[in-house]
């Protein structure tokens, strides 16, 4: 349960790294200026919702151009699969990442009347990038834990 744990938690801050300097092309000078920005709320909530919205669509984002999002997923991926070392544990952790993905980019574009209809239509809607997002964290992870795995 603790390596699973700290997969997750490697996963999630690894993809939101590396989003936050390559998919929003935040730099300190940046940073400086939204955590000086007298409405930092609004800034932060901004500024969140573009990265879950690029680690929500991978695909779509690749089709325009914008490759940032397959990275970040991937690497976080792989990153978590060395921490967890099992591959059932990547599956859950694959599965645990995509839905708190899902969940930040809905509380921080639609806001916090998640209601279960607008979800599950919101979900089939973009099913295929949900797949591409599960299976960017979820392939490059069973190769990691499968590098690390310990046989006995």
């Amino acid at each position: 349960m603790f390596r699973t744990i700290m997969a997750l938690l490697v996963a999630l801050v690894a993809a939101v790294l590396i989003g936050a300097f390559q998919i929003l092309y935040l730099d300190i000078d940046a940073i400086q200026a939204i955590l000086n920005n007298p409405a930092i709320v609004d800034a932060l909530k901004y500024q969140g919702g573009l990265l879950f919205a690029s680690l929500i669509f991978p695909y779509t984002m690749a089709l325009n151009g914008i490759y940032g999002p397959l990275v970040a997923l991937g690497v976080a991926g792989f990153i978590a699969g060395l921490v967890s070392k099992n591959s059932m544990r990547m599956l859950i952790v694959s599965i645990l990442a995509l839905v708190l993905f899902f969940v930040g980019y809905v509380v921080l574009t639609i806001g916090a009347s998640l209601e279960v209809d607008i979800l599950a239509s919101l979900a089939q809607n973009i099913a295929i990038d949900l797949g591409a997002s599960f299976g960017l964290l979820f392939i490059p992870g069973v190769v990691g834990a499968s590098l690390t795995a310990e046989e006995y």
